[in-house]
């Protein structure tokens, strides 16, 4: 379980999140909703370790074991994975590079050129990613799509259990987003689960969730099961805390 305790988060002088509290189990999913600014990609940021956002109270634990004092690859390697919003490119780092690189520091050893090609190339085919890809430069040039099959080849990589989803139909067209989304969709299993953030809902026509939480100011202001979405969808955001 990844379980956030009363996570009161810091930038700069500025309190952005407030006593927020949530509990995420394996083998069900989750969606964090709110508007723009709400903090809902703060949240994920601060669980994953990013400097600008210090914890000054609460709590965050993975599997019983706090996580608030560790580095993002130390986080990283107990199984948690953040998708970001937008996907930065990063010249010179080869993609093929910088793939073995994060499977090497999450195994704990050193794979060979060869040995990681024959890894790594058949899960690209699966993903329909072109293999000439790992020879360029990490995202440059790469479209939005293109950016996002990246990312769920490291989830195949990975495997990480905790998995947060953060606005993926960022910069994808109708297409793409329904190809991406199908290839997550696949990864979803008893041994994972996917905390969605995010302020619209196609997404959860395709992973559906067991948990809605609704953030506004930094703040968790309602939970419930699916049906909360349905009545966001009808209302909005429009007295939601009642």
């Amino acid at each position: 379980m990844l379980k956030i305790e009363n996570l009161t988060v810091k930038v700069d002088s500025k309190t952005i999140l407030e006593r927020v509290s949530m509990n995420f189990e394996l083998g069900k999913n989750y969606c964090i909703i709110g508007k723009n600014g709400s903090g809902k990609s703060s949240l994920a940021l601060a669980i994953m370790g990013h400097p600008k956002y210090r914890i000054s109270d609460g709590d965050i634990l993975v599997d019983k074991k706090s996580i608030t004092k560790l580095n993002p690859h130390e986080r990283a390697k107990l199984g948690v994975f953040v998708a970001f919003q937008h996907i930065p490119e990063i010249k010179g780092i080869k993609l093929f590079e910088f793939l073995r690189s994060v499977h090497d520091a999450k195994n704990g050893w050193i794979t060979s050129f060869l040995s990681f090609k024959k890894i790594v190339e058949p899960l690209m085919k699966e993903l329909g990613i072109n293999t000439e890809f790992l020879r360029r430069d990490l995202n440059v040039g790469f479209s939005g799509g293109e950016r996002r099959k990246i990312e769920i080849l490291q989830l195949r990589l990975l495997e990480p259990k905790y998995i947060f989803l953060d606005e993926i139909d960022s910069g994808l067209d109708v297409d793409a987003f329904k190809s991406v989304v199908r290839m997550i969709s696949k990864l979803n299993h008893g041994k994972n689960t996917f905390i969605i953030i995010t302020h619209i809902f196609d997404i959860l026509t395709h992973i559906p969730v067991d948990q809605v939480y609704v953030m506004e100011n930094g703040k968790i202001i309602k939970e419930g099961s699916q049906d909360l979405i349905k009545k966001i969808k009808k209302e909005w955001f429009t007295d939601i805390a009642k």
